[in-house]
């Protein structure tokens, strides 16, 4: 055997000396050249291309600088691997495979290629280091490069074999090729993370970590089910990662918990595996907490902790890990904060229970357990916690002699002192709630309350700040007879007058005796109400709220009836007792809150009698002027008390609202808020303000100035009473008229339990609104020169009628109030015709309500106050014009009603004046005015369905030139002297309006063309307007400037005036008008009273007008018609002229 290889040695000799060109490969691998261009290229021409890439990486990383006297020294050159023993090849792998370890983080440099072609060619790595090299390239797997490391490496049978289709393709794969490979053959996923999990003294640079913790998420993110064999395949990647020891990087610890994530949401974990990663992440957050990282990472840190727990169902946190967390900085600010953001309510419930548990016999769990309890939200498991605790003192109470029963008593009391700062309610629930149960499932003799007093026992030494227990086990007991016993023994004490070191003890105690206010039990509430001194201490506002509530209770059970019904009346009795002797003597300064409370149990009723008579009797000792102003009655003999009589306590309310009503009507505006404020309270405290403000209404007319102010000063509250109401049904109070309202308060008062409150109250009302009424009409009759807008109540209660969603309740009351508290009825109602702040609705009731008027005055007979008031309704014609053309069609519905009525007026009218001889007075006389209204209300239809119809209709009617929109009979039965009177009367009637009152006029005559100037008011007015434009413009007086109205009736004249031919009958000087007209001097484009009038006269301006104009004049006009125009164009408005 030795002579053969001698003998191949001496062949391998004599080949390497002969010729190059007769030995030399066809191709060679390589990863920096083509294959056939690397045969051409020695090895020794490689080795200075590597050592120039490794001095270029050793500037990058100096950890390549060891390697320049090892794998890339001159003396690997002579380095054959078939030659050298197996320890030296094992030396050598281990060098060559912490080299690409290291090179996996820098493979993209050009550098980092020119070392790997040096140890391909050298040391075969393709070929005898095939997992390192690609494990190192794999990283890039998305470049050209690892496509050619791929294709030199021989990938057999082996876990690579997947890249066969890399190698033929030659196109890299994406990340997602791996991942699914990793699915398939879990070897290759553990390959991955043993090779990217840090070690002592290497960790992978960023590139490779980011790298592999993707592929091992995503690959964890879609197996459909992880099994322990998947878990155990990465698990080691994630406790070195997160081993201190080890010392990773952010990096690794970022990946970690990525995967920990996915881990504790997608797999069943087996509890000592979840224990065991609770405490490396938790060593994690302690490490980064003292290594002060920012607070964002630590929050990561702990959230994987919270997913961890919250998802694998962990039912117990174990001590060592807690106490890890427990030492991390403000622990509890970081939890606070990520309970904001995050649900993390179970985390928080286990963590808080676990530091019960631990703080039983440690005191810093205590100490933490405090502070996480104010800190956190534990709201919704405080029960858990109280059972814990409670269970815990249980077992300390069944240990014979137990020398740590104190100190489970003081840890107690300080956890639920500490919960019941932010959860007293939830505190007193849980406990009464343990209280309950435990005495149900109590061994005979081994009460629960027992026991617990043995480990809370208040003789021992005890913190002062500790609340008493005897609140906690005894006033919130779940047996009554416990809690009335415990309320007795603290009347029987005086402890609430006895001064004391513990304050909080006393905050406590006066809390849960309010409490006891509110028991199911009467018997409890009746022994808290002997308890003497607790208004002295308890909250003024939060005892009186409970005193309120528990008088509401009460009258609800006696109403009711049954066996609870007489302790009702007790507990009653001696609240109110309580409340207006005790109660006021501390809180003087609640007096009117005491008095708003008796209020509503001021009326008698047979069945709160006692109740009702202790209210009167006690609210004369109120400091509440009120009560003490008004002579009440409430004295009865016992024998009266049992056997009372309906029409005894009728008498009794009757008397007692007269009292009140003669204290209310002496100074209303004192009382009024705070009765009204009453009132709201409840229904039935609603009707006694009613009833006291209807009989105030009644008292007789010696004090009509009072009730007129008590109308003024009630009026609001009365309106908003009835929006409370909502009364069903459009027949309330028909049967009541305003002259019987004393028999209807007598009758209201007599049978006031015999009917619904609401129903009631809104009868009750109705009586005021008569009452109203009937002193407004007592007023105006004896102030018969009132003036129209001096009596604002009148205004306030006709908007108030017509705008009620009840409205036909008060049809009667609407036609009262405008027929006899007026004066004037036509002049009240017009007003509400020409204000355009008004709504459409408000104006066409008014209307409506005008329609009525005339069709009352037309049907009704002969007289000199009819004939008056049809003349008043006649000379309102005019403005009705402005409804008429309003835009909205129900206005213009209800005018045309009024039209009608006043049709049917002019009828009954005519009638009347031919019979007198007064024909002739006024041009509405004239049988031509009648047939003009006629023609008007044959045509409702058209002009309540159309606005524009009215302005065509009327100006064809009263022009002098006929069309076919009037039949041609019409303009015979109306000669046009008749027609210009008729003009002339609506011309100077509207012109007496307001601006916009006028411009409604105007622009439904505007169709009359230029017989609008024949009358006098239009020229004064086109003047008027135009001097007060010129004054404006001047800046003479900044007082003149037009209103907008104004200004559009300026625009509509001279509209009117420039379009017509013959400019000579005007009666006054057009070129005067046209020259203030065209008057640009100070023009702003901002400025509508300057720009609009110039705009509308050149926009009208005709030929003809230049007619009669001397050429002079002419060229004069030309020039200034030429400035205006320039003028127009400088500020950007000639466009307007289109």
């Amino acid at each position: 055997m030795a002579s053969i290889a001698s003998q191949l040695q001496a062949i391998k000799s004599a080949l390497g000396s002969a010729p190059e060109s007769t030995r030399r490969p066809i191709t060679r691998p390589s990863v920096l050249f083509d294959a056939k261009e690397a045969a051409d290229i020695d090895l020794r021409a490689i080795l200075p291309i590597a050592l120039s890439g490794l001095e270029h990486l050793t500037g990058v990383d100096e950890r390549f600088a060891r390697y320049s006297s090892t794998l890339f020294s001159q003396t690997s050159l002579e380095v054959n691997r078939e030659q050298q023993t197996q320890k030296e090849n094992d030396k050598l792998n281990k060098s060559i495979s912490s080299y690409l370890r290291l090179l996996a983080g820098y493979l993209q440099l050009p550098a980092a290629l020119k070392t790997l072609e040096y140890l391909i060619r050298r040391y075969l790595v393709h070929v005898y280091n095939v997992d390192e090299l690609l494990l190192c390239a794999l990283p890039y797997h998305d470049t050209h490069a690892f496509v050619r490391i791929v294709q030199l490496v021989n990938l057999g049978n082996s876990k690579w074999t997947f890249l066969d289709g890399v190698k033929s393709s030659g196109a890299p794969p994406p990340r997602s090729v791996l991942v699914q490979q990793c699915i398939r053959d879990t070897s290759l996923l553990e390959t991955l993370s043993n090779y990217a999990a840090p070690k002592k003294g290497f960790l992978h640079s960023r590139t490779v970590v980011c790298f592999c913790t993707a592929v091992i998420v995503e690959c964890l993110g879609a197996i459909p089910k992880l099994d322990s064999n998947i878990v155990q395949r990465v698990v080691g990647y994630v406790f070195d990662s997160l081993n201190p020891d080890i010392g990773a990087d952010r990096d690794y610890k970022a990946g970690a918990l990525m995967i920990v994530g996915v881990l504790a949401t997608r797999a069943t974990l087996a509890p000592k595996l979840v224990q065991d990663l609770i405490i490396f992440v938790a060593r994690a957050a302690q490490h980064d907490a003292l290594e002060s990282v920012d607070l964002p990472w630590l929050r990561v840190t702990v959230m994987a902790i919270i997913s961890l727990v919250q998802s694998q169902s962990v039912h117990e946190f174990r001590k060592k890990p807690l106490m890890i967390l427990k030492d991390i900085r403000d622990f509890s600010g970081v939890l606070s904060v990520l309970s904001s953001e995050f649900n993390i309510e179970n985390f928080v419930r286990l963590y808080v229970e676990s530091l019960v548990d631990y703080s039983t016999s440690d005191e810093s769990c205590h100490v933490h357990l405090m502070e996480t309890m104010e800190t956190l939200p534990i709201k919704n498991f405080v029960e858990r916690i109280v059972r814990k605790v409670l269970g815990n003192c249980i077992k300390a109470s069944r240990v014979t002699e137990n020398p740590d029963i104190n100190r489970t008593g003081i840890w107690a009391k300080k956890i639920f002192a500490a919960i019941e700062k932010k959860y007293s309610c939830e505190l007193r629930d849980a406990i009464r709630k343990f209280l309950e149960e435990s005495e149900i499932n109590s061994v005979e003799g081994d009460s629960t309350s027992k026991l617990l007093s043995l480990v809370f026992d208040e003789s021992k030494s005890m913190p002062a700040e500790i609340s008493d227990a005897n609140i906690w086990f005894s006033l919130d007991h779940p047996k009554a007879v416990v809690r009335q016993s415990a309320l007795s023994k603290i009347a029987k004490s005086d402890i609430l007058k006895k001064n004391t070191a513990n304050p909080q003890k006393f905050i406590n105690m006066q809390d849960a005796i309010i409490r006891s206010l509110y028991d199911d039990d009467l018997s409890v509430v009746q022994a808290a109400l002997s308890i003497e001194g607790l208004a002295a201490i308890a909250s003024p506002r939060g005892l009186l709220k409970a005193y309120n509530d528990l008088l509401v209770k009460c009258t609800d059970i006696i109403h009711k009836g049954g066996s609870k019904a007489s302790k009702a009346c007790d507990v009653a009795v001696s609240c109110l007792g309580k409340m207006v002797t005790e109660y006021q003597v501390h809180h003087v300064e609640h007096a009117k809150d005491i008095a708003t409370v008796v209020f509503g149990l001021l009326i008698v009723h047979p069945k709160t009698l006692k109740v009702n008579l202790k209210a009167l009797e006690l609210a004369k000792k109120i400091q509440w002027d009120f009560y003490a102003s008004s002579p009440l009655v409430y004295e009865l003999t016992a024998p009266e008390v049992k056997n009372v009589s309906l029409k005894s306590i009728a008498s009794i309310n009757m008397k007692n609202i007269q009292a009140f009503a003669e204290t209310f009507l002496s100074n209303p505006n004192k009382h009024v808020e705070w009765l009204a404020d009453c009132g709201n309270r409840s229904s039935f405290s609603r009707t006694t303000f009613l009833l006291i403000v209807l009989q105030s209404l009644l008292i007789p007319t010696e004090v009509l100035d009072k009730q007129v102010n008590l109308c003024q000063v009630c009026l609001p509250a009365l309106k908003n009473e009835w929006s409370h109401i909502q009364p069903k049904g459009d027949c309330i109070g028909d049967e009541i008229s305003i002259d019987n309202l004393e028999k209807c308060i007598t009758e209201l008062v007599k049978h006031i339990f015999n009917n619904g409150t609401d129903a009631l109250n809104a009868r009750i009302l109705v009586c005021i609104f008569w009452g109203l009424l009937r002193v407004q009409s007592s007023y105006v009759k004896q102030n018969s020169m009132i003036g129209a807008g001096e009596n604002t109540a009148l205004d306030d209660l006709f908007m108030f009628f017509i705008t009620s969603p009840d409205s036909n309740i008060f049809q009667k009351h609407l036609q009262y109030l405008v027929a006899n508290c007026t004066g004037a009825p036509v002049q009240f109602i017009s007003k509400y015709l020409m204000d355009e702040g008004l709504s459409a609705g408000v104006q066409a009731e008014s209307l409506l309500v005008l329609a009525s008027i005339c069709s009352t005055c037309a049907l009704s007979e002969s007289s000199s106050m009819d004939e008056s008031l049809c003349m008043q309704l006649l000379l309102l014609f005019p403005s009705l014009i402005v409804p008429l053309s309003h835009e909205n069609k129900d206005v213009r519905s209800s005018a045309m009603k009024f039209i009608e009525g006043l049709s049917l007026v002019w009828q009954r009218l005519g009638t009347s004046v031919s019979k007198n001889g007064n024909n002739g007075k006024f041009p509405m006389s004239s049988p031509a005015f009648g047939v003009f209204l006629e023609s008007l209300a044959n045509q409702k239809a058209m002009i309540s369905s159309d606005a524009r119809f009215l302005p065509a209709y009327i100006s064809s009617m009263l022009s002098p030139s006929q069309d076919l929109m009037v039949p041609e009979n019409l303009h015979e039965r109306i000669d046009q002297p008749t027609k210009d009177a008729i003009l002339n009367f609506i011309l100077h009637s509207s012109l007496k309006l307001s601006p916009y009152g006028k411009l409604m006029v105007l622009s439904a005559l505007k169709g009359v063309g230029s017989i609008l100037f024949k009358a006098e008011e239009v020229k004064s007015l086109f003047l008027y307007l135009l001097d007060r434009r010129s004054q404006h413009q001047s800046g003479h007086d900044s007082k003149q400037i037009l209103t907008t109205h104004e200004t559009q009736i300026l625009c509509l004249l001279l509209e009117v005036l420039f379009e017509v031919a013959d400019q000579t009958n005007f009666g006054f000087d057009t070129f005067d008008a046209l020259l203030k007209a065209l008057k640009v001097d100070g023009l702003s484009h901002e400025d509508p009273v300057a720009v609009m009038p110039c705009l509308t006269a050149l926009q009208n301006l005709q030929p003809v007008f230049f007619e009669n104009l001397k050429n002079d004049t002419k060229v004069y006009v030309c020039h200034i018609i030429l400035y205006a125009i320039v003028r127009l164009v400088e500020l950007e408005l000639f466009a307007h002229l289109s």
